[in-house]
């Protein structure tokens, strides 16, 4: 490797031979040159597809300026996310306060589509043994559903095929997304939760369900509180 003094004292001749890996290999080794040659930072000029020719001063602030853009931008989605998140967390800890304030299914269905309005999405709860037809789902039918879309995880994001949403929900959204969560575990639900959005690229696999979890892990306590106060009852 040249030593640095050599370098400097070449002269245009044996210059003329050095390859650019040489020059380069160089350079990386030694990074204080242009620090001990700052003039050479604007004399060295760098034909730019856009500018025509600028020196490498201009470059490297470019450069800076196109770092500190993309650092900006991070920032600002950061924030974002950090907003959005907060609000969620605030709506859908109003649904699960309100839920303890419930007596039955039907007012936890009424706050269940009170938070479906505010989220701008569509709710559907079904029960195994429920006795009222319009929240009845057959477990036999929702079992084929439940190996295709929940062995990996307890919780299903996406899109369904006609016949799966139209188990859900009376009226899916056509080519929509969906999220679907058993209620009370994956291995023996009682029932089964489910928002829907008219945007079939709502829902993403990729998309946290901390929130979402903590709502159906709620509703399914108060089902079986209902269950065990009626059998009581009784």
């Amino acid at each position: 490797m040249t030593d640095v003094y050599q370098f400097d004292a070449l002269s245009p001749a044996q210059t003329t031979e050095l390859s650019e890996q040489d020059v380069a290999d160089f350079l990386q080794a030694h990074p204080d040159f242009f620090i001990r040659h700052p003039d050479l930072l604007t004399r060295i000029q760098v034909h730019h597809a856009d500018r025509g020719v600028v020196s490498l001063v201009d470059i490297q602030l470019e450069r800076l300026r196109a770092q500190v853009g993309e650092l900006e931008g991070k920032m600002a989605d950061l924030v974002s996310a950090a907003a959005k998140n907060s609000q969620l967390f605030d709506i859908f800890a109003q649904a699960q306060q309100q839920l303890f304030q419930t007596h039955n299914i039907y007012q936890a269905l009424l706050v269940l589509e009170e938070l479906a309005e505010q989220l701008g999405l569509e709710v559907s709860l079904r029960l195994f043994d429920s006795l009222d037809e319009q929240l009845f789902l057959d477990r036999r039918e929702f079992e084929g559903m439940r190996r295709s879309r929940l062995v990996s995880r307890p919780v299903y994001l996406g899109r369904l095929r006609k016949q799966e949403s139209e188990l859900l929900f009376e009226q899916p959204p056509h080519l929509g997304s969906f999220v679907v969560l058993p209620l009370g575990g994956n291995e023996r639900p009682i029932g089964v939760l489910s928002f829907a959005s008219v945007d079939g690229g709502h829902f993403q696999p990729e998309m946290d369900t901390l929130f979402v979890e903590q709502l159906a892990h709620v509703l399914a306590r108060l089902i079986h509180h209902w269950e065990y106060t009626r059998e009581v009852l009784e």
